[in-house]
């Protein structure tokens, strides 16, 4: 589903050089693959500067990825022709790269801890020979929250459901297959979303094109966490709107932690989703947020026109029922 401005990543391959103008390109290798480089990554939250180097050591291409905010590991390559994928590890959030090698740049895709964006970044020089001890790495800018267990029933829902940031894994459309509207901000988010859902829109859920009235139920799965807490009270009042009197909302995010380390910026949470046939493994990632629990969104259910008919707070993450009243 989605995903952070402060862990914007990126690598580059570079392009073998030319032996004589009329000679071919050589192919990229593994080897090849090896230098420092600089570019930009870009998510729905922004773009934002990166390096990147690349070190081979034993025959395995290794290094780090950073926007300013620490090192993000890269713990290997595989080539295929000019395609390259690179595996990340954020402090236990497996990710990945995956990008064309073309003129001494690269031009590809991001994903990691729920988050995906573009990037692009050229290679500025070699490798340097590796250091005799490897260089001690940073301490990491985030927090990575044990592993949510999630699980979603086959709820009952009349008519359409809307989905409010169903792109990404998509649980809800996995769930309730035609019956489902989704909605995101990012098209790449809905094009990669798997299920059946009847229609996938690019639209801001803080202003629903949809007239009054239209849906007796709307669906929030792991989405408020990146929207910006100021906006909440924007997307309540839209979803009371388009809601049916007697309409349901139901909610699911994160509860963050009460406490953190001021010298972490943000938050992973690895989860495991549990639908009735099957389980969805995914992970997600944004700034840290101190006001979102669950008493955050009972506040804005009543102040917003809605009654709260059931809620569940689980280690990690919090779940709504929500209705209509007005």
């Amino acid at each position: 589903m989605r995903r952070l401005a402060f862990l914007l990543l990126t690598v580059l391959l570079p392009a073998a050089s030319v032996a004589r103008a009329a000679q071919a390109t050589p192919a990229v290798t593994i080897q090849s693959l090896a230098g420092h480089y600089q570019g930009t990554a870009t998510s729905p939250q922004g773009t934002v500067p990166v390096t990147a180097d690349l070190r081979l050591a034993d025959g395995k291409l290794t290094g780090s990825l950073d926007s300013g905010d620490g090192p993000i590991g890269i713990t290997g390559a595989v080539l295929i022709g000019d395609q390259v994928v690179l595996t990340l590890d954020m402090g236990g959030s497996p990710g990945s790269i995956k990008g064309l090698a073309k003129g001494g740049r690269i031009e590809g895709e991001w994903m990691l801890a729920g988050m995906s964006g573009t990037l692009v970044l050229t290679r500025t020089s070699d490798a340097q020979a590796p250091a005799a001890q490897p260089p001690q790495a940073k301490p990491q800018p985030f927090t990575t929250h044990a592993k949510l267990e999630v699980v979603v029933p086959n709820f009952p829902a009349e008519g359409l459901i809307l989905d409010v940031g169903g792109g990404g894994e998509g649980v809800i459309g996995q769930l309730k297959g035609r019956q489902v509207v989704a909605i995101d901000l990012s098209k790449r988010e809905l094009d990669e979303a798997p299920g059946t859902p009847l229609l996938k829109i690019v639209m801001d859920a803080r202003d629903l094109k949809f007239v009054d009235a239209s849906f007796s139920t709307a669906t929030v799965f792991f989405t408020f966490m990146y929207i910006a807490p100021e906006d909440h009270e924007k997307v309540f009042r839209e979803l009371h709107r388009v809601l049916r009197p007697g309409g349901k909302v139901l909610v699911w995010d994160p509860i963050f932690p009460a406490t953190h380390d001021p010298a972490k910026r943000g938050i992973a949470f690895p989860v495991r989703v549990r639908l009735p046939d099957r389980e969805i493994n995914t992970g997600y990632g944004v700034p840290f947020r101190d006001r979102q629990g669950t008493s955050h969104f009972v506040e804005l259910a009543g102040k917003t026109g809605f009654e709260v008919m059931s809620r569940r707070s689980e280690d990690g993450w919090f779940f709504l029922d929500l209705r209509k009243n007005r």
